[in-house]
């Protein structure tokens, strides 16, 4: 077999995959890999080829499901950090493991736990521990060992369709639990130089250039440089990161291949220069090979200054793995290298294939090799010997920039389903901002920063000067950025692509790499009459792409309109609200947005959008804001920005919050009609759903000044919806009072479902409440541990005595309803008796 690796990695791959879908115990799969193994070793004993390559194939498969397995489903001791999980306050001591994450607003910790101190008494535990300081002074480092209080949690996920999954996240991280500490007063440096001492020199040389780099280059830029060169860019200001997506150049921003192939291209170029130079290098040694090894020293300390974490290890990890190919002379084969070296990874660190960056850089390297040597081919090639002549050097100047620009070109094609996967967003001039910022970053900036790295010890000044002139040049591309993103349609947001479609796409690319290959070798008559066999067979497979693409749109596009069902979706967004209404006919009403009162978490960015985004939903009819508490209100800022929104309905009060203001700010930017709703509201009619609206009994004056919390709650918006025999009611989060009002007032309350009053609040769902609803199912919208410890054990007993069955978001995660008017249907995002992840 031409390429043996091949299968080998996708046995691999596909064995990672499935161990991370579905749980086999370890012992099973150990049990299997065990008689593959044996299988192995009698074929190598019986020289039978075939089942040598196919127990081979059997074993990285099983190998993978064991491999992954450690990481997801390993089951932890009685002496695990995560026993201690829950609401008690404990005292943990353990020392900084990795690199502190430093952020604007919080310093991120991993701790490798040592003992815990809780009633008195110090007990021995072990497990790494996520911990989170609020506050952005740099004062932990690698090898101390604190003592903080703190609560212990197990990380919870919003369980929505297309969310995501952050405790799967960190147990590929091999972290179990978190902390969370506001005071600076609850964490104590006890000792230092605790953990491996090359690291420990390694951090305080990384220190001293951080604090170069700092104090010469104090603004933005050194912020950049500090990115690039030392792998830390938490402390990039979000703006300036936004101008960097709105771009497609943010993926410059961490360190991948891309850094280190430009340290190994620029390595490769100086020590070729040094060895021209000199007559006798060139008779006594293979400049190529002596280059080649040379090369790799600067590659290696890049990945140590970069601080050697996961992304840079994979990456030169790939790049070694190609220079060595070079030195043992097998360098022809590079898709077969290529899988060698995702082979090396995936067997050292398999939780890497579930990693994005792992992902588009492999992609991408992959399209690297594929496209651009087929492109190439179109260049007109110079057979002159006039090396030296001006025309010559013009064709090679030519030809460069057009292999760098199909070098882009290749990486962005490679990588664009996955990016619209992840990201729901696609840069229109990602080509154009890479062929004008990489050439600056990579070969200019890279080159100066790593030289004042290496000059720092013994030319502090000379690398002051290097540094000054690096952040000038960084200055001038963030300017360049800037200005490119400020155009309207520098990047769209799209829904997300299935699976199915991503394979499409890439079956596309393929046929077209495969006709222009075969279009290239279009010589002789034979090789003619085989391209139009070769043609025949590929505008084939374009045609038959072309039906599958566009029964697929269709189908997308009937499937999210013509239904004839009223489906419901009661979003997980932890302790808030928000409820997502298809109508019959297509038209979508989204009620509140969910929100946490610490803002510096958008609900709307990293929950609300991307279940919209996976429900293929890129156009809101309708945005409801009940009242403008933070729980409710703080997720709609993302949507109206970044969703088409025809109308908005509220009851027209007032607040003074920050998060109102921008609320009606993008309102009237949007020009979005804004509708005040209230009792005497006429009822609506959108696709054969009758909404009435029952609360507020008159529209809300707008006020100089917020009222009270509970007036908000109050003045809430009640919904009542019917659509045939089944109804629903959404009272957001009204009290006792207006219960009782709606009670009173003679209102029909009947409805099939209720969402819970003020997340399950004991001042709300009173019986009599309950009695004229009288509920078959009842949602509450609530966060796991939350600290309001919502739905109260009386409600929760109130409900079950009205005989409606229960459903809760922090049990069940996104609870979806769907109806054609007379029968109803369920689901969960977790099945009834599952954990919740």
């Amino acid at each position: 077999m031409k390429r043996p690796l091949i299968p080998l990695l996708v046995a691999l791959i596909a064995g990672i995959t499935a161990g991370g879908l579905v749980h086999l115990s370890t012992t099973f799969a150990l049990a299997l890999l065990v008689i593959s193994f044996g299988i192995l070793f009698f074929s190598i004993k019986a020289k039978r080829r075939a089942f040598i390559f196919y127990s081979l194939i059997v074993s990285f498969f099983f190998l993978g499901i064991l491999n992954i397995n450690l990481y997801l489903h390993q089951r932890p001791g009685k002496d695990d950090i995560s026993c201690y999980a829950g609401k008690n306050l404990i005292t943990l001591e353990g020392m900084i493991s990795k690199n502190p994450g430093v952020f604007p607003h919080k310093t991120v910790l991993i701790v490798e736990s040592m003992r815990i101190i809780t009633n008195g008494h110090e007990i021995p535990v072990k497990g790494n521990v996520l911990l989170s300081v609020m506050g952005n002074k740099r004062q932990f480092k690698y090898g101390d060992v604190i003592r903080a209080k703190t609560r212990i949690k197990m990380p919870h996920n919003f369980n929505n369709p297309g969310g995501f999954d952050y405790k799967r996240y960190l147990l590929l991280r091999n972290v179990r639990v978190r902390g969370f500490i506001n005071n600076p007063s609850k964490i104590a440096l006890i000792r230092e130089n605790r953990g491996n001492c090359f690291k420990i020199r390694l951090e305080d040389f990384r220190t001293s250039i951080r604090n170069l780099i700092s104090e010469t280059a104090p603004d933005e830029n050194g912020k950049i440089l500090q990115a690039l060169l030392l792998g830390e860019k938490g402390e990039i200001p979000d703006v300036l990161l936004e101008s960097f997506k709105r771009t497609g150049i943010s993926h410059i921003l961490a360190i991948s291949g891309l850094h280190i192939g430009i340290i190994a291209f620029l390595s490769l170029s100086i020590i070729k220069i040094i060895m021209r130079s000199s007559e006798y290098l060139l008779l006594r040694f293979d400049m190529l090979k002596i280059s080649v090894l040379f090369a790799m020293l600067p590659i290696i300390i890049y990945a140590f200054v970069a601080g050697f974490g996961i992304s840079t290890v994979r990456a030169t990890i790939m790049i070694l793995t190609f220079l060595v190919a070079i030195l043992i002379g097998r360098e022809r084969d590079l898709l077969n290298i290529l899988a060698l070296a995702a082979f090396i990874i995936l067997i050292i660190a398999p939780a890497s294939l579930f990693d994005i960056s792992f992902q588009l850089s492999f992609t991408a390297v992959a399209a690297l090799l594929m496209i651009v040597p087929r492109l190439s081919a179109f260049i007109p090639h110079d057979d002159s010997h006039e090396s030296m002549s001006s025309s010559t050097v013009k064709r090679k100047v030519i030809t460069t920039v057009l292999l760098f620009i199909f070098a882009s070109l290749a990486a962005t094609i490679g990588t664009l389903p996955l990016i619209a996967f992840y990201f729901n967003r696609i840069s229109t001039i990602t080509l154009l901002s890479n062929v004008l910022i990489i050439p600056v970053i990579g070969f200019v900036v890279l080159p100066l920063g790593l030289t004042a790295i290496v000059i720092t010890p013994f030319a502090s000044s000379l690398a002051i000067v290097l540094i000054q002139i690096a952040s000038f040049f960084v200055g001038a591309a963030v300017s360049l950025i800037n200005y490119l993103a400020s155009f309207s349609l520098s990047s769209v947001f799209i829904t997300t692509p299935t699976l199915f479609e991503i394979a499409l796409y890439y079956l596309f690319v393929t046929l077209a790499v495969y006709f222009i290959d075969t279009w290239n070798r279009k010589k002789t008559r034979t090789e003619h009459s085989e391209y139009k066999r070769t043609g025949a067979v590929v505008m084939a497979g374009f045609v038959g792409i072309a039906i599958v693409s566009f029964v697929d749109i269709v189908h997308v596009h009937m499937s999210r309109t013509n239904t004839g069902y009223l489906q419901t979706t009661v979003i997980d967004v932890g302790q808030g609200s928000s409820t997502l209404l298809e109508f019959s006919g297509g038209k979508k009403m989204l009620i509140d947005g969910g929100g946490f009162y610490d803002t510096k978490f958008d609900i709307g960015r990293y929950v609300v959008a991307p279940f919209l985004w996976h429900q293929r939903i890129k156009k809101i009819d309708i945005v409801v804001l009940t009242h403008p508490d933070q729980d409710h209100l703080g997720g709609l800022i993302y949507i109206l920005e970044h969703f088409d929104v025809d109308e908005i309905w509220s009851n027209g009060e007032y607040s003074n919050c920050d998060l109102y203001k921008e609320f009606m700010k993008i309102i009237r930017k949007k020009n979005i009609f804004h509708r005040i709703v209230s009792k005497n509201t006429p009822d609506i009619t959108i696709g054969n759903t009758v909404i009435k609206v029952l609360h507020p009994a008159h529209p809300i004056a707008s006020q100089a000044a917020a009222p009270g919390r509970n007036d908000f709650n109050n003045n809430s918006i009640v919904l009542k919806m019917t659509y045939g025999e089944t109804s629903m009611l959404f009272p957001a989060d009204i009290t006792e009072a207006v219960e009782m009002n709606l009670v009173r007032n003679g209102n029909n309350l009947e409805s099939t479902l209720l969402t819970a009053p003020h997340h399950g609040s004991d001042t709300s769902s009173t019986i009599p409440f309950l009695k004229a609803v009288q509920p078959k199912i009842v949602i509450i919208s609530c966060g796991a541990d939350n600290v309001f410890r919502f739905p109260h054990p009386d409600v929760l007993e109130r409900y079950k005595n009205s005989g409606a069955q229960i459903f809760r978001t922090d049990n069940d995660g996104a609870v979806i309803i769907k109806t054609d008017g007379k029968r109803i249907t369920v689901k969960c995002r977790i099945p009834k008796g599952a954990v919740r992840p």
